[in-house]
């Protein structure tokens, strides 16, 4: 076995039939390489680590650069693991462990203090990722409605208009004021995921005090639902006015599959909204030097949104 960086492969076909099996993703090297380039969480990493043997990659772990807020106030970077993969033909030799560690050994020489992974509890791989040092930090609370009946719905004319970034990042960065963790954003962050996540004015409800960023998503013929990707807001108030509106262009349901604000939350429930605190999902992090822990560094306040996982 060979451990080679994504960089370094001459040919990254073999990642499509890894990556399917393992997630359902259909990798394409093409739109991946263009997406790895603008990327700040990957433009300056080896992207991930591959196992090859006998010519054949057999296993990958991606690794990405994530800028955090400490509870200093400083910017400091950690790493963050994704894509755990192993073919079903190598499976329990080994290899993810190799590649894991290998993963470490880049963060350590980067001076990073902690990685972070996201995972779930109902897969072997938690167990693994345990055993090689990794704690739960939080799960990932979730709320969901049913439409009922039709509100009056608001009609949308003429072409998309471009979203206000500038208005969305001056309203993201008074919410997290006193928060720590994934909290580091510029426009040209949001420009990246305007430009990945596609979304565009259609899929963004915004007042003075908050914003919803949502995504439209058609489930077979006659299904219609809006998938809540970020939801800031001031205040309970504010969170009301928004969500009315969001639930103004539902049709057959409204989900929000990560609500990490307690108020938040609260405003669901109250708008009888199924709520889920437990998740199958769960954020897991390693301290990977033994100068200070996590709650030292990030208090009790690390926060991020759906649009922060990976």
């Amino acid at each position: 076995m060979k451990v080679m960086t994504y960089r370094e492969l001459e040919s990254k076909d073999e990642l499509l039939p890894l990556l399917d099996h393992a997630f359902g993703w259909t990798f394409n090297q093409r739109s991946f390489d263009k997406f790895a380039k603008i990327d700040p969480r990957l433009m300056n990493s080896p992207i991930g680590f591959c196992v090859v043997e006998s010519g054949h990659v057999v296993g990958y772990v991606g690794v990405m650069d994530l800028a955090t807020l400490t509870s200093n106030g400083d910017v400091e970077y950690v790493g963050g693991i994704y894509g755990v993969a192993t073919l079903p033909s190598h499976v329990r030799k080994g290899i993810s462990t190799t590649l894991i560690n290998e993963a470490h050994r880049y963060f350590r020489d980067q001076g990073y203090r902690f990685s972070l992974l996201g995972t779930s509890h109902t897969i072997v791989a938690h167990s693994l990722y345990q055993k090689l040092g990794y704690t739960d930090l939080f799960e990932r609370p979730s709320a969901y409605k049913i439409m009922t009946q039709n509100k009056t719905k608001t009609t949308i004319k003429g072409k998309s208009q471009k979203l206000d970034l500038d208005r969305i990042l001056v309203i993201y960065k008074e919410h997290v004021k006193g928060k720590t963790g994934l909290v580091v954003r510029d426009k040209t962050y949001l420009e990246l995921l305007e430009k990945t996540e596609g979304l565009t004015a259609r899929d963004c409800v915004i007042n003075d005090a908050g914003y919803v960023l949502f995504r439209v998503q058609k489930i077979g013929a006659w299904v219609n639902g809006i998938w809540i990707r970020e939801f800031v807001a001031s205040d309970s108030k504010e969170m009301n006015k928004l969500l009315d509106l969001v639930e103004e262009r539902a049709k057959d349901m409204i989900y929000d599959r990560t609500v990490l604000d307690r108020s938040l939350l609260q405003v669901y429930r109250s708008c009888n909204y199924m709520i889920h605190e437990r998740s199958h999902s769960v954020l897991m992090v390693k301290p990977l030097t033994s100068d200070a822990s996590f709650k030292q560094v990030y208090s009790n306040r690390f926060f991020m949104t759906g649009l922060d996982f990976f």
